[in-house]
């Protein structure tokens, strides 16, 4: 069976719409349904998404212990997820993820820590966008909380 932009295609299709059709409605409404899932998760008719271009900048701030990590994406597709990801280390060993959905804002209470902080966004299936760096890519800025 064949997904097309107008719908399903499958071997003998006229005919075993003609001998059975509620089979033949139940074949359309499982490609259907697999379109529908194509194009929640960007799938082209070639497969996968490509990553999603970078976010445009990251802003991290604390206050009585909570990091607030504000995430700007200009442009954003449609789909896309955040991931955020926070290290003690500037090389990023050891970091802790925090996949953030569809939100542009992350809020956590990490009191005690001085901490690096990353994100890139993705679609469900595609790889990671290029990490963005608070502070810039080749010097990480830590941040204290």
């Amino acid at each position: 069976m064949a997904l097309t932009p107008t719908g399903a295609r499958y071997r003998n299709q006229g005919a075993i719409q003609r001998r059975d059709r509620e089979l033949g409605e139940a074949l359309d409404d499982i490609a259907s349904q697999g379109a529908q899932i194509r194009v929640q998760g960007n799938y082209g008719f070639d497969g996968p998404p490509l990553a999603p271009h970078p976010i445009t900048s990251i802003a991290v701030s604390g206050a009585s212990g909570f990091a607030t990590v504000a995430l700007t994406h200009t442009n954003a597709p449609p789909g896309v997820k955040y991931i955020v990801q926070y290290a003690t280390t500037p090389n990023f060993q050891n970091p802790i993820p925090v996949d953030n959905g569809s939100s542009l804002v992350m809020h956590k209470y990490l009191k005690g820590l001085t901490l690096y902080f990353r994100a890139a966004p993705q679609f469900p299936a595609s790889p990671l966008a290029p990490w963005v760096y608070f502070g810039g890519q080749t010097t990480p800025t830590p941040v204290a909380f």
